[in-house]
Parts: structure tokens; C-alpha cells; sequence
């Protein structure tokens, strides 16, 4: 799993100081409104690790917990993407994950891009998390809000056994790509396919695969 603060696009801040970034924070909560600037040129401008930091010392130095005094100040999607900076990546897609299937319907979308982009240890790390947080079971979630192949597909990846390695055969991807008519053998065969990617193993690979396989669920 990549290590913590060096996953995605967000490098770490030159000349970090935490104490500064706390006392900004503060200020920016003081008084009457937010300076919702101040929270953005923080927060958006940290890694994970430098922002997992902030918090440690926010607590120590305030006594409270930044999440909670951001959720107090803040509403809307703004409240939303701050509250989900603050969070480490596994306790972020755990988190993605359950919103995909709250209420009535399920956003496919997110379980693949979440499940379908996540290296093995990663999903080990979001289905741990998932149980701590929520009290409940991944797969048994996901069991209840799919069916059919797709979710065959996502149980599967659940297990974190996907091969993991590199060669990519260029010719099969193509064969896979090809729209053919959806029995079960087709699904099976399809399920063997991601599990052991003959076509490749790169996440954009796999996710165009899950959402294939969900696009023809609907042909059935």
C-alpha cells in the first residue's frame, strides 16, 4: 500500500510548520463566520500525512477535535470535501463506499472506482476500517445491494487475491473489450478474466472491465 501522504496528487507542503497551520485554523473559526480562504489555503495544500498531523496537534494544543469544529462551522459540499481531507485514504473510501449504499439505490460508479483501483492491501486496510467505523461487513453489504455478476465481480475483489502483476497481454485486452452476448458461461469466463487479468492488471484496465460487466447487466 502506498505509504501514507504519497498517494495522490497533493504533494507535501515545503516548510510545513503545524503550529502555524493550527493557529491559522483557529483564527479561521474565531468570531462570528469562517474564513473559509483560510481553511482551503490549509488543508487543500497539505498531504494526508501533514494534515493527519495537524489534527494530532490541534487536539493537543485546543483540546478539541478539528473534524468536530470544522463540522460545526461549516455546511454543504464545502462542509464535505473539508471533513474528507481530515480523513486517512482507507478511512475515506470505507467511508465512499457505505454512502454508496445508503438509502435506496446503490452508485455503482463508486464501488468501482473505489474496488477496482485499490491495490490488495488497500482493500484489506478499507474492509478493516469499514467493520471499525460502521459495525458491519463489506461483503455482506455489497451482497445486499448488488447481484448477478457484478457482484460476483466485486466479491471477488473483495477477497484482495487479484494478481498483481505487470505483463499486459495486448491482445487479449482486446478480446475482452469486445461486447459479446451475456450467458453465464460468458460471465464466468468474464470473472476468471479480471481475477487474473490476462489483458493486464492496470486499475484503469480493471475498472473499464466492472463497468462493462455492469453496463451488460442491464442487457441481461
Amino acid at each position: 500500500m502506498a505509504a501514507i501522504g504519497n498517494r495522490g496528487t497533493v504533494t507535501e507542503a515545503a516548510g510545513f510548520k503545524v503550529e502555524e497551520d493550527v493557529n491559522r485554523l483557529r483564527g479561521a473559526m474565531k468570531g462570528a463566520g469562517t474564513d473559509e480562504a483560510a481553511v482551503i489555503e490549509v488543508l487543500a495544500r497539505r498531504s494526508i500525512a501533514q494534515r493527519q498531523r495537524i489534527k494530532e496537534v490541534y487536539k493537543q494544543t485546543v483540546g478539541k477535535d478539528l473534524t468536530d469544529d470544522l463540522q460545526g462551522e461549516l455546511t454543504g459540499n464545502f462542509e464535505n470535501v473539508v471533513l474528507g481531507l481530515l480523513m486517512t485514504a482507507p478511512v475515506y473510501d470505507a467511508y465512499e463506499l457505505r454512502n454508496a449504499m445508503k438509502g435506496a439505490g446503490t452508485e455503482e460508479a463508486a464501488l468501482i472506482d473505489i474496488l477496482a483501483s485499490r491495490t490488495n492491501a488497500e482493500i484489506r486496510a478499507i474492509a478493516a476500517v469499514y467493520i471499525k467505523d460502521y459495525e458491519k461487513n463489506l461483503e455482506e453489504d455489497i451482497d445486499g445491494d448488488t447481484s448477478g455478476m457484478f457482484q460476483r465481480v466485486l466479491v471477488s475483489l473483495l477477497t484482495a487475491g487479484r494478481d498483481e502483476s505487470n505483463t499486459v497481454d495486448e491482445a487479449q485486452a482486446v478480446k475482452d473489450a469486445k461486447v459479446r452476448i451475456w450467458t453465464q458461461r460468458g460471465g464466468d469466463l468474464c470473472l476468471r478474466s479480471i481475477r487474473r487479468s490476462p489483458g493486464g492488471t492496470s486499475r484503469t484496465a480493471l475498472r473499464g472491465r466492472c463497468l462493462a460487466l455492469w453496463r451488460m447487466s442491464f442487457w441481461q
